[in-house]
């Protein structure tokens, strides 16, 4: 497994677009597998946010995460964010998302920002696993999640 910049993997836009529109499109009423074709073609960054960053094998897509500058519009005091971590079913529970989060945290670290921040509403038990802590619990998008923040990056 490697991780890349999606910004040098163009080829897993449409196939990452499909995924997350079908993991979350209950949070954002009118998205389309379109938009967030978009949306990843603007989070393409290289050394600047956003950034994604896609995990493969060979041409097989795994999975993806993001460092992007808000995720949350009621918290705009927030930021960076850990954002759009997803994994293929197939390839769950192999550590890929670990290894996706643990990125994102280094760049973030080699960027310079302290404090990183992300949002669940169902993935709490695998973050808090993965070093991060509960800030507060609240309604975003009539869904309740988890708003966490990872304090170690040095």
């Amino acid at each position: 497994m490697q991780i890349e910049l999606l910004a040098d993997r163009q080829e897993f836009i449409p196939t990452l677009a499909e995924w997350h529109f079908r993991e979350w499109a209950y949070l954002r009423p009118g998205d389309s597998v379109e938009n967030r074709i978009s949306i990843l073609r603007e989070r393409s960054g290289r050394t600047e946010l956003p950034i994604t960053f896609v995990a493969s094998s060979g041409t097989d897509l795994l999975g993806s995460a993001m460092l992007i500058a808000s995720d949350m519009g009621t918290h705009p005091e927030l930021s960076p964010w850990l954002a759009g971590v997803f994994v293929a079913p197939a390839h769950r529970r192999a550590g890929v998302g670990r290894a996706l989060v643990d990125h994102v945290v280094g760049k973030a670290t080699e960027l310079g920002f302290r404090v990183l921040y992300l949002f669940t509403p169902s993935a709490q038990d695998l973050f808090l696993r993965l070093g991060w802590h509960i800030i507060e619990h609240t309604r975003y998008r009539d869904t309740d999640v988890a708003i966490m923040s990872h304090t170690q990056l040095t």
